[in-house]
């Protein structure tokens, strides 16, 4: 079993298994990966020892992470979640988070900044600044549950992440905010035995970051100087393929039309 502070690189790999034929039109051919179910694949050649585990737990970030993660997860015949996490704005410093709300109802407020505002954590509406901090927190929710509600299958519960191996998967990964609030959630919400995040590609700088500061392990394909857009890592850009298209009206719930042509944007 690796380490947490350990990093893995899969991009030597070649036994990885090829995905299905890609009859989308190729926007980059200079890509590395075809497509989101093409990257999956690359990255469950590199996990096979959690293989059939029944502690572990693939945890998707976002839709484009839900292919890649849905991929992993079916190769690796573990339970698949999409996990969407986003912050608390501060109402006075938008770009301030006050802590975080996941897809399950579950919530994390960061103590310590909050009382740097004057905000007093308390059960009572009536504490300093907790009115206005539930009704943030209820602004995100409202938002979080309507996407969370279009994917196949409800949210984790506690049993299902407390103690686990989770894997915390997306389709690329640069200024890391997103991955950095999901991993701080998890820990406090439901303290797992190990997260590792696992994604084709990600900035070296962030995956230096994970490493050093947050103590996740970090497997990945690439992890180059520069990222830029995700979508240029792919051959098909921001535009679904229709092998991709076709495991979207698989595991998220809605009318066809926001599945045809859906964007990874």
């Amino acid at each position: 079993m690796v380490s947490p502070s350990t990093n893995i690189s899969v991009s030597q790999n070649r036994g990885y298994l090829l995905p299905a034929a890609n009859s989308g039109r190729r926007i980059n051919e200079r890509a590395m990966f075809d497509d989101r179910i093409h990257a999956g694949q690359r990255l469950a050649a590199g996990l096979q020892e959690y293989v059939g585990s029944p502690d572990t737990v693939a945890l998707s970030l976002s839709r484009g992470g839900a292919v890649v993660g849905s991929v992993i997860a079916e190769h690796l015949d573990i339970p698949h979640f999409y996990y969407m996490v986003r912050p608390i704005p501060c109402a006075t410093m938008p770009r301030l988070s006050l802590g975080s709300v996941a897809g399950d109802g579950s919530v994390r407020v960061d103590n310590l900044v909050a009382k740097s505002l004057g905000i007093v954590c308390d059960a009572t509406a009536e504490a300093t600044g907790s009115a206005a901090l539930m009704q943030a927190v209820e602004a995100v929710d409202v938002q979080l549950q309507a996407e969370q509600g279009s994917f196949w299958r409800a949210p984790p519960c506690a049993g299902d992440l407390q103690g686990k191996t989770l894997l915390v998967v997306d389709d690329g990964m640069e200024a890391g905010d997103t991955v950095r609030e999901a991993i701080l959630h998890l820990r406090h919400c439901y303290r797992p035995r190990r997260i590792v995040v696992v994604v084709p590609v990600c900035l070296a700088d962030l995956r230096w970051q994970l490493r050093r500061r947050h103590a996740v392990c970090v497997v990945d394909i690439v992890s180059p100087l520069f990222v830029g857009s995700i979508a240029r890592w792919y051959a098909c850009g921001v535009v679904a393929s229709e092998a991709e298209q076709a495991l979207l009206a698989r595991l998220f719930v809605g009318p066809a039309s926001a599945i045809s042509g859906f964007d990874f944007d």
